[in-house]
């Protein structure tokens, strides 16, 4: 019995010895797949024990465990994962994020909320592809990214800030329709060209009356919030970003060269129309190509670096960029700096300080050459002269009407702008009471742009008036006070929130312009004012001031039922007294569905939330003094003083003017299938605005021939769409799909005018139609090429000719007039849609970007038939007896007597692009613990690669044809981090 006794105990100890064998230290590193970087404070626990650790600052740890163990990694805003041992010593993990943690506390104007307790309309926007898909510009990165908001490039300057932004589109007839852009906390006025890309980290865009109420007056087009990085508590992290590219000009439409320009002249005027110039050039073969001498392959490169980190108590975000770019365009340069400081420090438990800072410096001195000339300059002209370098100063002798397409690159220019921009906040945590805050924010933003040109004599303009110097100096300053008091509190299941603000801001803007001419030489360039023979100045001065109350207050009960009330009084210094402050208030509901009871059972719903709001925002809408009486110059001669000084009045005041309103209602669903597999949200929204501002017609009696008054109004609803997905995720393998989706609809309710019934009636002249949308293509409508054999005597154009223009009869009188101009085609898209794809194989990344208008008809300047023997065209083939089209006319002067604009097939401006395509490798955590890196990822991007559309000109987007074109751009970097 002893013996097996002794026998037992050893067994159990053997075992015993065996177990404790196979436990051993587990080290590893747990990383963010986005940014390569080290995770602190990340939870281990050995499944079904308490022993557990958390990781370092750099993402480090260190755990017992035993061999058949699982590790569970959890950490707010990423999955959990579950790992097992399996044997090995060394684990290292990619935690991969949860989406909706990640967007769960968003910014939301004077604050944060958590996404679940939004009421409104609000859209953000992943600034991490800014770094994936590089760009000039943000505005041009923002296309096609968010459901509700239209970018539309109406140039393709190297600078990339000539672009539109509209929320949902347009509410008002006059006034501007571009959003308001509020700054880390403080309204922006300026180009978004000038903010740094690499340094934004969050963007949001306000859309329904709502969530953009907080703005009140200002906030009549919707809202884009920007947030710049800043620092996070670990040690010093240093991050280089690079990258150079290529641009190429994507299209040109067919021209006429010099062959086409001569026969299409001498068929339609006959030979003695050719001057001697063009006859001696197309007998020596000359075909100028003032497109391509303008022109050349676009270059740029950028250099960013930061710095970040921090401590409990201090955290810091510095950063430097460097921009270079050349455009398409010869001498359409730009070189940009930007310097960024953001700082928040913890003076004690209960003050806070924190300051955001950037320092601009723009140089596009230089001048490009003037595109609208180049597209249409006579190809039988001389660009140089014999020595194959110097510019003509008149490339057509016989018409000295036209100067050189290239001339601006003689014109001495210099052009640099410098702008501070400084905002600073004070946070109390007010002692004893938990939850109530106060917050002193303040901006400060200056910038002053300086032009200095001079043409000299081989320039046109300065060898007619002997030397002519322009000297342009902007100042622009705004400041902004802002107080803010909040109070945060739960009681049980209660959730209080109340936010309440008190603002002062003021802005001016003042421009010292003078042009003198008459120059002994051209020696001294724009240093010889005073020996110029001919002085004009101009000056001008421009205040703005506003002062805002606002307040908000947030309930939610149980995290079910949501509750929002705002309103905002705004006063403007440029409306009447009697006028001058408005209120605007707003109420919003949401409930969260997927915390009800009933949804329990569905496990294919994560989450589901419904919202509706109604609010009212103000529009200003007119420019400063305009509600006081104005009077224009009028200097004339007096026999005994000479010139004298005169006014007469140009303007008629009324202080009774007021804000342009508009009050709107959305309805909204935000959703999360399947695990946040699919997540999205889904928009309906209604807009009335009253009270336009807008001229009315008054008599000349005044002394002015109009008067603005609030007259007026429109309507305007639409939808909006965002769906992300999940399609893949699994060991190596992910495909992630982001899709926007957006349309609106608007129309003209009333513009102050009445027919013989007292009903709203059309304004013809500014061809606003009672009815239909704020702007409309509006015209007589092109029915082909009266072609011989056609009854043209018994037609409604009986004196036309076979070769002709043919009008459409639109009401059937027999007769061509102006009742015959009807509406063609859409002027708004039907709607607008993004769709981004990214794949991922381990470090291997593909991430391509398409976006689309459709729907969308609009005038090309390129299509008119007209062709005047001065100017080039398109290569047409003109309608003749022997060869009969239906598209374009006879080459006569008189095929188009009703000035018929072209509203065909190639007017259809819907297009489909390839906008981005990024090819990228990111190293493995190996490789970056072998040379101790955060983060190494070298990538590839191609922008507009492929366009399809019926469009006949260089861009369905361009808002002139002859403009700088399109183009394809080729960018390969590398990023870094230490």
């Amino acid at each position: 019995m002893n013996s097996k006794l002794l026998l037992l105990i050893c067994g159990f100890m053997l075992l015993f010895h065996q177990g404790y064998a196979q436990q051993s230290t587990i080290t590893g590193k747990v990383i963010d797949p986005d940014d390569g970087l080290g995770i602190p404070g990340v939870n281990i626990l050995v499944e079904g024990t308490t022993i557990g650790t958390v990781t370092d600052v750099d993402g480090n740890f260190n755990v017992r465990a035993n061999t058949n163990d699982v590790l569970v990694f959890s950490f707010v805003g990423y999955t959990t994962q579950k790992i097992e041992v399996a044997g090995r010593s060394i684990i290292n993990i990619e935690m991969l994020a949860d989406l909706q943690s990640l967007s769960e506390v968003i910014v939301v104007g004077y604050g944060t909320q958590k996404r679940s307790d939004i009421t409104g309309a609000v859209a953000s926007y992943k600034a991490e592809q800014l770094e994936t898909m590089p760009t000039v510009s943000l505005g041009q990165a923002l296309q096609g990214r968010v459901a509700g908001l239209a970018v539309t490039n109406n140039g393709s300057g190297v600078e990339g800030d000539n672009v539109g932004l509209q929320i949902r589109g347009r509410n008002s007839l006059a006034a501007s329709s571009e959003p308001f852009i509020i700054l880390d906390g403080i309204p922006y006025n300026g180009r978004l060209s000038e903010i740094n890309p690499m340094d934004i980290a969050s963007l949001e865009v306000l859309k329904d009356a709502s969530s953009a109420a907080i703005y009140g007056a200002r906030a009549a087009n919707g809202v884009i919030l920007i947030t710049t990085k800043r620092g996070t508590i670990g040690k010093a992290k240093i991050s280089y970003d690079t990258y150079f590219g290529i641009d190429q000009i994507s299209n040109i439409p067919d021209l006429m060269d010099g062959n086409s320009f001569y026969n299409t002249k001498v068929d339609r005027y006959g030979l003695g129309s050719i001057s001697q110039s063009e006859q001696i050039a197309f007998e020596n073969g000359v075909n100028t190509d003032w497109l391509e001498l303008a022109t050349r392959m676009g270059t740029r490169q950028q250099h960013n670096l930061s710095l970040s980190g921090g401590t409990e108590d201090t955290k810091y975000f510095i950063s430097g960029n460097y921009l270079d770019a050349k455009g398409v365009a010869k001498n359409d340069d730009l070189v940009r700096t930007t310097l960024r400081l953001n700082v928040d420090t913890k003076i004690t438990p209960w003050l806070t300080l924190g300051t955001s800072n950037q320092l601009l410096n723009t140089d596009k001195s230089a001048n490009a050459a003037n595109f609208g000339s180049a597209f249409t300059m006579n190809p039988l002209t001389t660009p140089f002269q014999e020595d194959g370098e110097t510019l003509t100063i008149f490339p057509w002798p016989e018409d000295s009407f036209f100067s050189n397409p290239l001339e601006p690159f003689n014109v001495l220019n210099e052009d640099k702008t410098r702008r501070i921009i400084t905002q600073n906040y004070l946070q109390i945590d007010i002692p004893f009471v938990e939850g109530l805050k106060f917050r002193v924010n303040t901006g400060y933003d200056y910038r002053y742009r300086a032009i200095d040109t001079y043409s000299g004599r081989n320039t046109r303009s300065g060898l007619q008036q002997g030397g002519v110097a322009t000297t342009n100096n902007w100042q622009e300053e705004d400041w902004i006070v802002e107080n803010i008091l909040t109070y945060d509190k739960t009681f049980g299941k209660h959730t209080v929130g109340f936010t309440g603000l008190y603002s002062a801001q003021e802005r001016w803007s003042k421009n010292h312009n003078l042009t003198a001419s008459g120059f002994p030489s051209d020696i001294m360039t724009n240093y010889q004012n005073n020996l110029a023979t001919v002085w004009n100045p101009s000056d001008s001065y421009t205040q703005w001031n506003y002062l805002s109350q606002m307040a908000r207050v947030n309930y939610g009960y149980d995290s079910k039922y949501l509750l929002t009330l705002t309103a905002r009084r705004d006063g403007y210094s440029g409306f009447g007294d009697a006028t001058k402050f408005g209120i605007f208030p707003s109420v919003a509901v949401g409930w969260n569905l997927d915390r009800e009871s009933f949804l329990e059972n569905i496990p294919q719903i994560t989450a589901m939330k419904l919202r509706a709001s109604y609010g009212e925002n103000g529009n200003q809408a007119i420019a400063p003094y305009s509600t006081l009486p104005g009077l224009s110059v009028q200097n004339y001669l007096d026999d005994l003083r000479g010139t004298a000084f005169g006014f007469y009045p140009s303007g008629i005041g009324d202080p009774s003017l007021g804000w342009e309103t508009s009050k709107s209602a959305n309805f909204g669903v935000d959703f999360g299938l399947f695990e946040n597999r699919i997540q999205g949200s889904v928009d309906y929204f209604m807009t009335t605005t009253v009270d336009l501002l807008l001229n009315r017609n008054i008599s000349q009696v005044n002394g002015t021939g109009v008067i603005r008054q609030n007259i007026g109004s429109t309507r305007n609803r639409g939808l909006d769409l965002q769906i992300s997905s999940i399609n893949i995720d699994k060991r190596d393998w992910k495909w992630t799909t982001d899709l926007t989706f957006s349309f609106f609809r608007n129309e003209i309710v009333d513009v102050g005018l009445r027919d013989e019934n007292g009903n709203p009636a059309d304004d013809l002249a500014n061809r606003w139609f009672i009815g239909e949308p704020l702007n409309v293509n509006f015209s007589y409508l092109f029915d082909g090429i009266w072609q011989v054999g056609d009854d043209i005597v018994n037609s409604a154009q009986p004196t036309a000719r076979p070769g002709d223009i043919r009008v459409r009869d639109v009401n059937g009188d027999g007769t061509i007039n102006a009742d015959d101009r009807t509406f063609i085609g859409n002027a708004i898209p039907d709607f607008i849609a993004g769709l981004n794809n990214t794949v991922s194989y381990k470090n291997l990344s593909l991430q391509f970007f398409i976006s689309t208008v459709q729907g969308l008809t609009k005038g090309n300047e390129l299509m008119n038939p007209f062709f005047d023997g001065r100017a080039r065209t398109l290569n047409r083939d003109w309608w003749t007896a022997e060869s009969p089209n239906n598209v374009w006319p006879a080459n006569r002067d008189d095929s188009n007597a009703f000035q018929v604009q072209y509203f065909g097939r190639s007017n259809n401006a819907s297009f489909v692009r390839l906008n981005d395509v990024t090819l990228s490798y990111r190293l493995n955590a190996p490789m970056l613990s072998k040379w101790k890196l955060g983060r190494a990822e070298v990538y590839i991007n191609a922008k507009n690669l492929v366009t399809i559309t019926d469009w006949e000109g260089t861009d369905p987007e361009l808002g002139s044809q002859r403009s700088i074109p399109f183009v394809k751009s080729y960018i390969a970097g590398f990023r870094v981090q230490f």
